[in-house]
C-alpha cells in the first residue's frame, strides 16, 4: 500500500516538480553565463580602472564592497566575493533569491499539503477510509522528498554543466583598453581561467538538507492545522523572520547571537563548494572564547527528522475533522 500511495503523491507533484526543476535549470545555465560575463569583462575592467586612476588593481574593487554593498553580501550569506575567480563566482549561484525562493515554494507547498492539504480539499477522509495507517501516509511523503528533493538539486547541476558547456572557455576580454590612451603596453593575460562546476555538487548537499529541513518543518506545522492556507501563512513567517534575523545578524553585532536558531546560518554551500568546510563555528559567533565547530549540513538533517517525528506524533494521535 505504501508503493501505491508513492506512485500517488509522485503523479501528483509531477506537474509542479517539472515546472521547478525546469526553472531551477534554466536559471543555473543563465548564471554561468552572468559569471563569465563578470569575470572576464567586469573584473579585469574594474582592475585595469583601479590600476591606473589609484595604483592599486584591488582597491577600486574594495571601495565597491563597503558601505551599503554590505547589506546585500550579508544577505547573501558571504561576504568575501571574488569576482575574478569564475568558480567562487559561480558558488553564489547556490545563495541567489531565485534559487532560495524556488526551494521555499516547493517545500512550503508539498509540506502544507501533506496533511492540511488533504483536510482542506475534504479528501483526507476518503484516503484514511482505505486500509492505510497514518504513519503509513508520512512515510509515503517522506519517500517522496527523498526522491523529489535530490532530483530538484540534480536538475541545477545539469544546468550549471549545460551552461559551462554551451558558453566555452573563460578568457578575459581587454575591449577596454581601446578606450584608454597610453594602456598600449598593459599587460594582457589571455590564458583561460580556471572554472569547474564539480564542487557544485558538495554545496548542493547543503542545499538538498536546507529544503528537508523545511519541508519536514512545514510538514509538522501542516499536522497540527487544517487549512493549508493557514500553513503556508505560518512556515512562510517563520521562515522570513529567521532569514532577517540571520541578516541583521551578520550587520548588528548585538544581534549576532540569533543567527545559530536559523536555518540560514547553516546554509553555507559556498563554504562547502570552495572550501570543502561542512561545519559553522558556533564559539565565534557566540563570542564563548574558543571554537565550537557545529556540523551544518547535521543540524538541518536533524531539523527535518525532527520535523518528521513532531508531524507524525501529532497526525497519528489527532481527531481529523469531518469535511466542511
Amino acid at each position: 500500500m505504501t508503493y501505491i500511495l508513492v506512485r500517488k503523491l509522485l503523479r501528483d507533484v509531477r506537474p509542479a516538480f517539472i515546472a521547478v526543476a525546469i526553472v531551477l535549470f534554466i536559471f543555473a545555465a543563465f548564471w554561468v553565463k552572468i559569471t563569465q560575463r563578470v569575470t572576464t569583462e567586469i573584473a579585469p575592467m574594474f582592475e585595469i580602472v583601479s590600476k591606473f586612476s589609484m595604483g592599486d588593481p584591488k582597491k577600486l574593487e574594495k571601495l565597491l564592497l563597503t558601505g551599503p554593498s554590505k547589506v546585500s553580501q550579508a544577505a547573501l550569506g558571504w561576504g568575501d566575493l571574488n569576482f575574478s575567480k569564475p568558480t567562487e563566482f559561480l558558488a553564489i549561484g547556490l545563495l541567489h533569491p531565485v534559487l532560495l525562493i524556488m526551494c521555499v515554494v516547493w517545500c512550503v507547498g508539498r509540506g502544507a499539503g501533506a496533511v492540511a492539504g488533504e483536510l482542506d480539499r475534504g479528501t483526507m477522509e476518503l484516503l484514511m477510509s482505505q486500509p492505510v495507517p497514518r504513519n503509513r501516509l508520512l512515510l509515503a511523503h517522506f519517500i517522496v522528498d527523498c526522491i523529489v528533493l535530490p532530483a530538484l538539486c540534480l536538475a541545477f547541476f545539469a544546468g550549471t554543466q549545460f551552461g559551462l558547456e554551451m558558453v566555452g572557455p573563460f578568457v578575459r576580454d581587454y575591449a577596454i583598453l581601446k578606450e584608454m590612451p597610453g594602456t598600449e603596453n598593459y599587460p594582457r593575460d589571455l590564458t583561460p581561467l580556471a572554472v569547474s562546476g564539480i564542487g557544485e555538487l558538495v554545496g548542493l548537499v547543503n542545499t538538498l538538507v536546507l529544503m528537508f529541513a523545511i519541508s519536514g518543518t512545514t510538514l509538522a506545522f501542516s499536522a497540527f492545522g487544517r487549512s493549508r492556507w493557514k500553513v503556508v501563512g505560518y512556515a512562510v513567517l517563520v521562515l522570513i523572520v529567521m532569514f532577517v534575523a540571520n541578516t541583521i545578524g551578520q550587520l548588528w553585532e548585538p544581534a549576532r547571537f540569533v543567527r545559530p536558531f536559523t536555518f540560514f546560518y547553516y546554509y553555507q554551500p559556498q563554504r562547502l563548494m570552495i572550501e570543502g568546510a561542512w561545519t559553522v563555528d558556533v564559539g565565534k559567533t557566540w563570542n564563548l572564547g574558543g571554537s565550537v565547530p557545529v556540523p551544518a549540513v547535521g543540524v538541518l538533517f536533524a531539523v527535518g527528522v525532527a520535523g518528521y517525528a513532531l508531524a507524525l506524533r501529532t497526525f497519528t494521535r489527532r481527531d481529523l475533522p469531518a469535511p466542511l
